[in-house]
């Protein structure tokens, strides 16, 4: 063996975590950068959002920020009429734009964890880079085109605000998610639940969402386009599918139940569930720490993406990343719980895209309460014993 062999070797063995996230960082950037230019599998890319961006290239970003273009709230269509600028094609800075918010998301998840451990331990690290490999975040914004990365990052920095009991840059944040994507209300009952349970903020915090909804539809305003029309985009969104789900693994595929009938219904009922399932978990809130409500903020995230009707199979994004990262970093002999989230997630994900299905859509409905079902038990278990998991954790560091 030679000395350069000895010095590399050397190197290695003081330096192994510095080289195994630096080769998944690297791996993680190339996968995305393969899967990016792949625009011919995505139906919302090719029918939605290109044609958007060509409508702004063709109208000019002004006036087209003065029309209804898209189905989104105002700030994605000033980045689309920002794209229509550039003499590439669309799917380049869209595809950017998501990928640089997984790994914003991913760094405040880092911050939450170490935040909550109170060390920036390599199992933090390893933890949070977990969720760049998920396969739906992998298929979501450099295959799909879609955004939710977005509004996820936005929310993982209003939940770390949060938990450092920072309240105005969490309701700031929150809100920030809440103009890029309605899906973020998956994470308002944490928020509420967060109140009564030892996070003192002042419920007027709750104004900052209406006060940044307002603000972010100016733009359009400024250029020409009605006030009652921008405002109305989240209304007529959530009128705009009238179905108990759509492609994706919630429970009304085990029902296959009426939109028109029943879908006010299933959401009062998950409210229902809600009040039930917080005022549970209220007697315990003298045990709710910080790592408590990461755990709860998956857990019911996922819940309502369970039982709210209109789903689509993109609508979870948040929920997983949150059940990952708790698991990943505190429980890692129970990774089969968000593993059989995503399994269900990352099918519906593939259904769409290519085609096909190997099971019974029932089953996959199944897979996911079964999942949510046990992510809700080992909560309970936790604040019934009082077990705090994460006081053993540095031990196997």
């Amino acid at each position: 063996m030679t000395k350069a062999d000895e010095w590399i070797r050397s190197f290695a063995e003081r330096h192994i975590n510095e080289i195994i996230v630096a080769a998944l960082f690297i791996l993680s950037v190339l996968l995305r950068i393969t899967l990016a230019p792949k625009t011919s599998w995505s139906g919302d890319y090719l029918y939605c959002i290109a044609p958007w961006v060509d409508r702004y290239r063709e109208l000019g970003a002004a006036a087209g920020l003065s029309q209804e273009i898209t189905n989104y709230y105002i700030p994605y269509n000033v980045f689309l009429a920002f794209v229509s600028l550039f003499p590439m094609e669309p799917w380049v800075l869209v595809s950017i734009l998501s990928c640089a918010a997984e790994y914003l998301g991913v760094y405040y998840a880092w911050k939450i964890l170490t935040h909550l451990s109170g060390t920036g331990s390599w199992r933090t690290v390893y933890a949070a880079l977990s969720l760049l490999f998920l396969p739906p975040m992998v298929l979501n914004g450099a295959f799909w085109k879609q955004c939710d990365a977005v509004y996820t990052a936005f929310a993982l920095m209003a939940l770390y605000y949060l938990l450092c009991d920072k309240y105005y840059r969490a309701f700031l944040f929150l809100s920030i998610a809440f103009v890029f994507k309605l899906q973020v209300i998956l994470l308002f009952p944490l928020f509420f639940f967060a109140y009564f349970a030892g996070k003192r903020y002042c419920f007027l915090l709750w104004l900052r969402i209406p006060v940044t909804y307002l603000e972010a539809g100016l733009p359009a305003i400024i250029c020409g386009r009605d006030p009652k029309e921008v405002y109305s985009v989240y209304l007529n969104q959530s009128g705009e599918y009238h179905f108990m789900f759509l492609n994706t693994g919630n429970i009304h595929r085990l029902f296959r139940s009426d939109y028109a009938a029943l879908s006010t219904a299933a959401i009062l009922m998950t409210a229902v569930f809600l009040v039930f399932w917080l005022g549970y978990l209220y007697r315990y809130r003298e045990r709710m720490g910080n790592e408590r409500l990461l755990q709860l903020a998956g857990v019911t995230g996922y819940a309502c993406f369970l039982f709210l009707p209109a789903m689509h199979e993109r609508y979870d994004y948040l929920p997983l990343c949150l059940v990952t990262l708790y698991y990943a970093y505190y429980d890692r002999k129970r990774l089969f719980i968000p593993a059989m989230m995503t399994g269900v997630t990352t099918v519906m994900y593939c259904e769409y895209l290519f085609g096909g299905n190997t099971l019974p859509e029932e089953v996959y409905a199944m897979i996911g309460l079964a999942a949510c079902a046990l992510a809700g038990r080992d909560l309970v278990n936790a604040l019934k014993t009082g077990n705090r998991r994460e006081q053993y954790v540095d031990q196997d560091q």
